[in-house]
């Protein structure tokens, strides 16, 4: 399939002090690099995922994650004086329902730069210059002649090897004179050169706040010319070619309660003969002795292949060469066709390239700047927001074809449940014990590394009581996009029966409403304090109906009742209402008497009422009454937001088969929200509107999250919402629930192939007014045909084409 040769290019340096908006990213999960392409001098920001301040130290031996001891008494209050009407005496007791303190949360830190200085580069004698990052290739590139002599800079983030590699060439002998330093040093960090290994320069210490040990090493290699040392630096002179690899690593562990690895020497590989002063070589550099800069990068290039290569995306025909950056978002934005036929796939392809690079088996999930951070105090700490953020940045994982690397937030949520037990205990008193050692669990609004699972120290953005049903959506479509079963029984599923058992326990029955409903609660992140809003009712539901539809498959002799208690809850949660005014009401009382409307805000950047629409899937094409309301609540709401908001909104218009109202919010999206750099902004930069609009475009290419039947088999719906801009396309190897990767054809806005592949011998239903199915060796297929959709049996691993 012949597409867009995807990259990200400048024709200009970018500026240090705009780092955001300017600079490229490489990554590798565990650790991230951004790049300016800084010809005199070269900054490169340098990061390690689990590099945090907070959590566990001796300066605070009592770290309990934010809990405050015995809360759930003022919880009881609450909700009794909320149920009594006596409104303003439950606000007034808010404060009891947030943590102890915001102390110990901490924030995700820059490790430090790397300082490149070339000795004898001019700016002003630079020619030919480009900086780019290839997306296909999963390559940083800087090139640019400087008096007739074409320099050339490369760097890449592998995986495989856990390192950042660098390479800088020219093409005339002994043309290469670099001297490397760091900077954004912590206090105490210390810079060192071995006496017996001059080419390498190590960065360790201490971290001030919790004692978390961090250790970076730098190894140079060189062909031709002259290596020198200083106290903090090291050079080359008139090389040929230098090499410099990097890798980093904490002792962090994802372990509760310490979050520390008990032996550091896990961190290293040292050489036979390290040197005295403790400084050692990182494992993962010790790969350099043993293979070359080529041979490192066809064995990153190999893996980072075999996820990306799996889906491709054109529209109308365009291949071929992309115009720098800010040509082509200038382009786009003065509407030229061709650019925006660069720009949808372009964009589509970054998300998965960041998903990628930020989010790894082994390493903590994509925060809310993936893996890249130049800041001590990034925005919102650059966590792991769970009322929308971290959700979004997976919803891309499955339907794009990437379901590796959603590993690490389904590790990083298991990690979580051992302090969410305290949590429930204190703030719901749900308790574990040894009779019950997996009684129940939650978390709130924010969460961090170390356990952090209260509310926030604020009551109106940190209460959330649904967050973990809304997380418990993203653990269950690993298993209704993979059909991995064992993963599902072994890892999956044990977080979410826990998760039940919190729920089943939590509700209560509210006499006025005459429902089951969770209280207090607060719709995210404005209006009032009520009993049983939309946005908790619906995520629980959500979450019931998929816990009991896995349950079918994997329930055990450890479930005792509780399936049976889901099914009778899920009758009783009721959380849909319609307003006079024909909206989804966002709360219940909005339509009594007396309802406090000075907190809401009308064109408010989130839509939590309509969680059943997207991500769930209670409202659907059969339950037009629903559907109806939610698009005029869309309607009311606006499309004029933020970054990560336009992006969740692409995704509900999806739904509802507006490709026309999904197309303009993806428009709006990379007009008004996109940094040069096509990082998206809230602002400032937030990597979960880069990841929900590359699901967003998947989602008007392709749906499957309606039933067909109560047997399990999904409808898969091919360019459901695709707008008349794109007339004409492919896609290659995007997901359907169910275990199918489909790929499709269509011109003049009508579909002319579909091809499925099967992962495990389901039948196969089709939305689609093609009839005729063949294997790949062209013999005919039965299918059942009526209704527009089409139905046939499949093996697994076999590819069927619908023509």
């Amino acid at each position: 399939m012949k597409t867009i040769k995807n990259k990200i290019s400048f024709r200009t340096e970018g500026d240090p002090g705009k780092w955001e908006s300017t600079c490229l990213p490489i990554g590798n999960g565990y650790m991230g690099a951004t790049f300016f392409g800084g010809t005199e001098r070269e900054t490169v920001v340098l990061n390690e995922k689990t590099f945090w301040t907070g959590g566990p130290s001796p300066a605070r031996p009592d770290y309990n994650g934010g809990n405050r001891e015995n809360a759930y008494k003022s919880v009881r209050k609450v909700q009794e004086l909320l149920a009594a009407g006596r409104y303003d005496e439950a606000v007034s007791l808010l404060p009891e329902l947030t943590c102890r303190t915001d102390v110990g949360y901490g924030a995700y830190q820059c490790l430090c730069s790397a300082v490149f200085d070339f000795p004898g580069i001019n700016k002003t004698n630079i020619t030919d210059y480009e900086r780019c990052l290839d997306l296909d290739k999963s390559l940083y590139t800087c090139t640019f002649r400087h008096n007739g002599v074409k320099h050339t800079r490369e760097a890449f983030a592998s995986y495989p090897s856990r390192l950042i590699a660098f390479r800088f060439s020219a093409d005339a002998p002994g043309s290469v004179n670099i001297t490397l330093s760091l900077g954004k040093l912590r206090s105490g960090g210390m810079v060192s050169i071995p006496g017996n290994m001059p080419y390498l320069l190590a960065y360790h210490g201490v971290l001030e706040d919790n004692g978390l040990r961090y250790y970076a090493a730098f190894q140079v290699k060189h062909d031709g010319g002259e290596l020198e040392t200083a106290d903090t630096s090291i050079s080359v002179k008139n090389a040929d070619t230098v090499e410099i690899y990097f890798s980093a690593a904490t002792d962090y562990s994802d372990k509760y309660p310490h979050y520390r690895k008990q032996n550091t020497s896990e961190l290293y590989d040292p050489y036979e003969d390290p040197d005295p002063s403790g400084a050692v070589l990182l494992g993962s550099l010790a790969r350099t002795g043993r293979m070359s800069y080529d041979e490192l990068y066809r064995e990153h290039y190999s893996d980072y292949s075999s996820l990306y290569d799996r889906a491709k995306l054109s529209f109308n025909g365009v291949t071929g060469e992309i115009p720098d950056a800010e040509t082509l978002l200038a382009r786009y934005r003065e509407g030229d066709s061709t650019a925006a036929d660069i720009l949808g796939p372009l964009y589509f392809q970054y998300g998965r390239y960041l998903l990628i690079s930020s989010s790894r088996e082994g390493s903590l999930p994509a925060n809310l700047q993936g893996v890249w951070n130049e800041s001590n105090e990034p925005p919102w700490c650059c966590d792991y927001h769970i009322n929308v953020n971290l959700q979004m940045n997976y919803w891309g994982a499955y339907n794009t074809n990437l379901a590796e690397t959603a590993i690490p937030l389904v590790d990083y949520i298991d990690s979580l449940r051992a302090p969410g037990r305290v949590t429930a205990k204190e703030y719901y008193n749900i308790a574990s014990d040894a009779g019950h050692p997996e009684n129940g669990w939650i978390a709130h609004t924010q969460a961090n590394p170390f356990g952090w699972t209260s509310p926030g120290w604020d009551f109106y953005w940190g209460w959330s009581t649904a967050a973990v049903a809304w997380l418990m959506l993203n653990l269950a479509d690993h298993f209704e996009f993979t059909q991995d079963t064992d993963y599902m029984m072994k890892r999956i599923y044990p977080i979410m029966r826990e998760t039940a058992r919190f729920y089943t326990q939590w509700l209560i029955w509210d006499e006025k409403q005459q429902r089951l409903v969770s209280s207090p609660t607060y719709s995210p992140e404005h209006g009032p304090v009520t009993i049983g809003n939309t946005y908790e009712q619906s995520l629980i539901l959500e979450f019931y109906e998929s816990f009991l539809r896995l349950s079918h498959n994997f329930y055990d002799e450890e479930d005792g009742g509780l399936r049976d208690k889901v099914e009778e809850q899920i009758k009783m949660l009721k959380p849909f209402s319609v307003s006079k005014a024909g909206l989804m009401k966002e709360w219940y009382e909005e339509d009594e008497p007396g309802f406090d409307r000075s907190k809401i805000q009308k064109n408010h950047r989130h839509l939590s009422h309509l969680m059943s629409l997207y991500p769930g899937s209670h409202i659907n094409s059969n339950t037009p009454d629903l559907m109806k309301a939610a698009i005029a609540t869309m309607d009311d709401r606006g499309d004029e937001s933020t970054g990560w908001s336009r992006a969740y909104k692409i995704n509900l218009r999806a739904r509802t088969g507006d490709g026309e109202r999904a197309y303009k919010l993806l428009r709006g999206l990379l007009t008004d929200c996109t940094y040069p750099n096509l990082w998206d902004f809230h602002p400032p930069f937030q990597i979960d509107g880069n990841f929900g609009g590359s699901a967003g475009i998947a989602e008007m290419l392709l749906q499957s999250h309606e039933w067909y039947n109560t047997e399990g088999e999904y409808t898969i719906n091919v360019l459901p919402a695709v707008p008349a801009r794109w007339a004409s396309g492919r896609f290659e190897g995007l997901c359907a629930r169910g275990g199918y990767e489909v790929s499709a054809e269509w011109s003049e806005h009508r579909v002319t192939e579909i091809r499925i592949k099967s992962l495990n011998g389901e039948w196969a239903v089709v939305k689609t007014d093609l009839t005729d199915v063949t294997g790949e060796d062209g013999s005919k297929v039965e299918a059942r045909l009526g209704k527009g959709l089409i139905v046939f049996g499949t093996e697994p691993g076999k590819t069927y084409i619908i023509k």
